[in-house]
């Protein structure tokens, strides 16, 4: 089970990866024809970089939510429920036996 979830995660890592890889190549290429600044070819990489990282967490995100379902595990909202309605249900019984 764990496995498949680090197959999932590693498939979308590996191909966001490889994108980030031939765009800072692009971006090598551009300042050595001159066509932009060693200063503007660092920030644009490190623009790509931040932006990759952020487009990998909603990806892992998305991608492990879409796991759990299927495997039909409980999500948090699921055990706040649970552990609200068990919280009710101890307050019922304090208040039953204070009565009695």
């Amino acid at each position: 089970m764990i496995e498949d979830i680090k197959k999932a995660l590693l498939v979308g890592v590996g191909s966001t990866a490889i994108a980030l890889e031939k765009a800072v190549e692009q971006v090598d290429k551009l300042v050595s024809r001159g066509k932009l600044t060693v200063a503007e070819g660092k920030k644009l990489t490190e623009e790509l970089i931040q932006r990759k990282n952020k487009e990998v967490s909603l990806e892992e995100k998305e991608t492990l939510e879409a796991i759990l379902l299927e495997m039909n595990v409980a999500q948090r909202k699921d055990i706040e429920d649970l552990e609200a309605k068990v919280e009710e249900l101890e307050r019922k019984m304090t208040d039953k036996s204070t009565e009695a």
